[in-house]
């Protein structure tokens, strides 16, 4: 009978000195999935940030001129594939393009001309109708239209997220130097 005594659970039932551990085990799965989590999250909103970027100071630089060609379009572009750094460039399509409105109603609006950088987002053509958001530009007046688009892999979770997540944004500013910018010394008329 003494064996079956100090065979008993008793006295390991009152032991507490492996609680932390056995606490410690159970919580810290759960504790690096919150980790990677947050890490993949912030990731996330960086590369949006830079999208939002992106678009703005591409948009910038084409606004500042009163005509542009295709390779100072090339050499904006080789500014923006830094902006995107430490992330790559290759998921990211940009189109900018210069629409213009009707010297009558400011809501009839066409593409002037467009440029795809890396595919671009859309194909756009000289003519093409292009619907701008009430109040964007006026009668006889044009708008730069920046359009990125990026498709972010995620880093850590790619095992439970099979696809990419699209970032997009759109961005407009109004030529400074003239109500349109010229393409390849090509003006922009606006239509009747």
């Amino acid at each position: 009978m003494s064996i079956l005594r100090k065979l008993s659970l008793r006295p390991l039932w009152r032991n507490r000195k492996g609680v932390a551990s056995i606490e410690f085990a159970m919580i810290a799965p759960v504790m690096v999935m919150m980790f990677m989590g947050i890490v993949e999250f912030s990731q996330a909103i960086t590369v949006d940030r830079r999208v939002n970027q992106v678009a703005s100071s591409t948009a910038d630089l084409i606004a500042r001129t009163d005509s542009t060609t295709t390779a100072e379009l090339g050499s904006i572009m080789d500014v923006v594939d830094v902006l995107v750094r430490p992330y790559s460039a290759t998921p990211m399509g940009l189109t900018v393009s210069n629409v213009i409105a009707s010297t009558s109603k400011a809501t009839n609006t066409v593409v002037c001309w467009a440029y795809n950088h890396q595919g671009g987002v859309n194909t756009y053509y000289a003519g093409d109708s292009y619907t701008l958001p009430s109040g964007v530009v006026e009668s006889g007046e044009s708008v730069v239209v920046v359009e990125v688009q990026y498709a972010y892999t995620p880093l850590i979770f790619s095992y439970f997220l099979s696809g990419t997540i699209n970032f997009n944004d759109k961005f407009y500013l109004k030529p400074r130097l003239s109500s349109s910018i010229e393409f390849d010394s090509q003006k922009c008329t606006p239509p009747a």
